[in-house]
């Protein structure tokens, strides 16, 4: 045994000699504990046994944990099943939006292709209304120019 923290107690005696009286009461002290169980069997019946509701209790706690980790399972395929249906709702509606968009866009492209038609035509007119005005005065400013400085008097 360690001498640090225990210290063997014994009674003073005489030295050991083996005698016939102390063999027969070794052998009488063997057969008694052959014949009785020794006492520390009780402690390791009720540790066995507390070692079996030990395992039981895990073995419970490992099945309800195995149920729990099933039951998220299930919930996040749930979620996730979820979230990719609202996903690919959000992306048909954006789709739609967008082809929506782009129609719109392309009408409104040919509504201002006819709008700047419209209105190049609008303009040649106009142009062609202020020339054809404009020409007379024109050439009578030149001919003014040319009989002030070419012929002379006025």
């Amino acid at each position: 045994m360690s001498g640090e923290s225990e210290e063997q107690v014994q009674e003073p005696r005489a030295p050991y000699a083996a005698t016939d009286e102390t063999v027969v009461e070794e052998r009488t002290i063997e057969h008694l504990q052959v014949q009785l169980p020794p006492y520390f069997d009780r402690f390791l019946e009720e540790r066995d046994r507390r070692i079996a509701g030990e395992l039981d209790r895990l073995e419970a706690a490992v099945k309800h944990n195995g149920a729990e980790i099933a039951r998220v399972l299930r919930e996040m395929d749930r979620r996730f099943a979820e979230a990719q249906d609202e996903q690919d709702r959000r992306f048909a509606e954006a789709q739609d939006g967008q082809d929506r968009r782009f129609a719109e866009a392309k009408g409104g492209r040919e509504v201002l292709r006819t709008e700047v038609q419209a209105l190049g035509a609008e303009m040649h007119s106009q142009f062609r209304w202020t020339i054809a005005l404009l020409f007379p005065l024109v050439v009578g400013v030149i001919a003014m120019v040319i009989r002030v400085f070419f012929v002379g008097t006025f």
